[in-house]
């Protein structure tokens, strides 16, 4: 956050456009965390209720994929949101990625229904989940 001298004696708290990554462990309980941090963010834009609903139930499917799917390893988000777009990236360490169960078509479709995109990948033994919102051109309608 950056100060900015609205007038005599009134500074405004501004937040800096860049990257917020949260990193936690792999525990259910620890979904309401990144979703609250999600929703925070995301309040910064110009998104509306429905599209901050949309990225929480988004994020609810990318913690619980992470977890059973991942190897134990901590969950790592990186949020990024700008006045276009609201991007999360989720990762985890894993030993491989099995799309074959109902869960994993469930989760993508969930992901898919709620963001403008998704994708589910397996790299250099990480599972990364990305999903991207659109900020609605005139959305303040808070």
């Amino acid at each position: 956050m950056t100060a900015t001298n609205a007038g005599p004696g009134i500074d405004v708290a501004v937040a800096d456009p860049g990257a917020v990554t949260l990193t936690l462990p792999p525990l259910p309980s620890m979904v309401r965390v990144g979703r609250l941090t999600a929703s925070s963010i995301a309040s910064l834009t110009n998104m509306t209720i429905d599209d901050i609903d949309d990225i929480k139930i988004g994020i609810s499917e990318m913690i619980t994929m992470l977890i059973q799917h991942g190897d134990g390893s901590p969950v790592t988000l990186c949020f990024e949101a700008d006045d276009d777009n609201f991007v999360v990236e989720g990762s985890t360490a894993a030993t491989r990625l099995d799309v074959s169960g109902n869960d994993f078509a469930l989760a993508t479709a969930v992901l898919e229904a709620v963001a403008e995109t998704s994708s589910v990948a397996f790299n250099d033994g990480r599972i990364v989940i990305r999903l991207m919102k659109a900020v609605a051109v005139g959305a303040a309608e808070r």
